[in-house]
């Protein structure tokens, strides 16, 4: 999960570039007639964003003024992904560092996600603080998620920080074959709400699977040097090699796959005593 900075945007302007040239009837005058609530509450949803408190927002179908679900979910998809404001939406496609989901913090951005989903929310479908580069796993496994208290709410990467402690774990275990899990472990400083929304979040996009999979090629790209190693300077060398990687993968980020992967090793008796001292389980 992945902090981002916010789009440098204004809610004016994406609205301008939306209906500009727009001749497309009821739609135009229902979105100009709300133009000024939609502005108003953009505004709303950063303040109860910095808040932690998006949640108190409820499901509607109707913009006060006249625009309804309808015109904001075709301004979203005719306008702004397709037309003038399709300079906006490649703005905050570039936001993510390295193109990396926020989400997941595994695959490459592919689509814009609507934090508060646009079919539940219309009034934030153009709404740039809403609008979050993702993957489309993330974003169809999040797909039209309501959020009914603040321990639901997933992981919003402009106002959330997740990567002050670390929490991301990883089993390490030798049954015939090493076997990986990923979990979430509650660090000391965090309160139970956080855990239960990191937790949430990690099982909602089910993220243990993701990792499972990389971890599973990484391990088997690795565990040759590994085993040479052992054999150099026996568990002591490997320790050292395995803090290194944790060291590494930890030096931007806590919470990497990889860092957990390598941390599932160093404690794993399993791996050292049965996968590297060649001991029957």
């Amino acid at each position: 999960m992945i902090k981002l900075e916010k789009p440098d945007m204004e809610q004016k302007d994406i609205i301008d570039v939306c209906i500009d040239n727009l001749k497309k009837e009821p739609t135009l005058s229902n979105i100009k007639r709300s133009r000024a609530f939609i502005e108003r509450k953009s505004s709303t949803y950063n303040t109860l964003g910095e808040r932690g408190e998006l949640g108190k927002i409820p499901v509607h179908s109707k913009v006060l003024g006249g625009a309804t679900k309808d015109d904001m979910v075709w301004i979203y998809d005719k306008k702004f992904v397709r037309d003038g404001g399709r300079s906006y939406y490649d703005k905050i496609m570039k936001i993510p560092p390295f193109a990396r989901c926020p989400f997941c913090g595994v695959r490459r951005v592919s689509t814009l996600d609507h934090y508060l989903a646009k079919t539940e929310y219309p009034i934030f479908a153009i709404t740039p603080n809403n609008l979050i580069a993702s993957c489309a796993d993330c974003n169809k496994k999040k797909s039209n998620l309501v959020y009914k208290n603040r321990e639901d709410e997933l992981f919003h990467p402009y106002y959330d920080e997740f990567d002050d402690e670390i929490w991301l774990k990883a089993k390490v275990m030798f049954k015939n074959e090493i076997l990986f899990e990923f979990y979430v472990e509650k660090p000391e400083n965090w309160t139970d709400e956080k855990y239960t929304r990191a937790k949430n979040h990690f099982d909602k996009l089910e993220l243990n699977n993701l990792y499972i999979s990389h971890a599973a090629e990484e391990f088997s790209e690795c565990q040759y040097s590994l085993k040479r190693i052992y054999e150099t300077g026996g568990n002591d060398l490997v320790q050292v090699e395995l803090l290194d990687r944790i060291k590494e993968h930890r030096s931007n980020m806590k919470n990497t796959w990889r860092a957990a992967l390598y941390e599932g090793l160093l404690n794993s008796k399993d791996f050292f005593d049965i996968y590297l001292g060649g001991r029957s389980n």
